[in-house]
């Protein structure tokens, strides 16, 4: 045989495989894993919530006992432990309800301050994992003022209390690098 019929053959059985087996061409892959491991969400709670209320400087045991007046001051003061666990972990702390529902709502002003650790918390201060264990201070003041006319509309009126929250919300820190 010649060698250009030979090649020719040759070409022939080639793009006869190729046409033929063309789903069977091989590729090479490689996997390996990597060095993980397991790792856990944090936390970011209030914990062991004690805490008293005075009408006007007195204790108060149960404030649905309390009818308030113009000129009345109640006030809740109370401390949490601080349950922040977390790489980049920050937020901040606010009170949501209770003044802000009833019929008697729109006659009071509620002031709300806060210590971290004993000082005092700014607007603009963060709750980090830094604060861990630390004891979060609350006041809430609730004032009736004493007005210089007669209003006799809030009489008889309802100030709902119980959907008072301390709240910590999270809020985007900054990633570290």
């Amino acid at each position: 045989m010649k060698k250009s019929t030979k090649g020719l053959v040759a070409a022939g059985a080639a793009a006869t495989l190729l046409l033929g087996g063309a789903g069977t061409l091989a590729y090479w892959n490689a996997t390996d894993g990597i060095d993980g491991g397991s790792i856990d969400s944090g936390s970011l709670a209030l914990l062991n919530e004690a805490g008293t209320w005075e009408l006007n400087g007195v204790s108060v045991l149960d404030p649905t006992t309390v009818v308030l007046v113009p000129g009345d001051e109640l006030e809740f003061v109370g401390t949490y432990e601080i349950d922040a666990t977390g790489d980049n972990l920050e937020a901040t702390v606010s009170v949501t309800g209770g003044a802000e529902s009833g019929t008697l709502a729109d006659d009071v002003t509620t002031t709300t301050a806060f210590t971290l650790a004993g000082t005092a918390l700014t607007g603009t201060d963060t709750i980090d994992e830094t604060n861990d264990g630390e004891t979060l201070g609350v006041t809430i003041s609730i004032d009736f003022p004493f007005g210089t006319t007669a209003d006799n509309l809030s009489q008889s009126s309802t100030l709902d209390l119980s959907a008072i929250n301390v709240v910590l919300t999270q809020t985007d820190a900054s990633p570290v690098v």
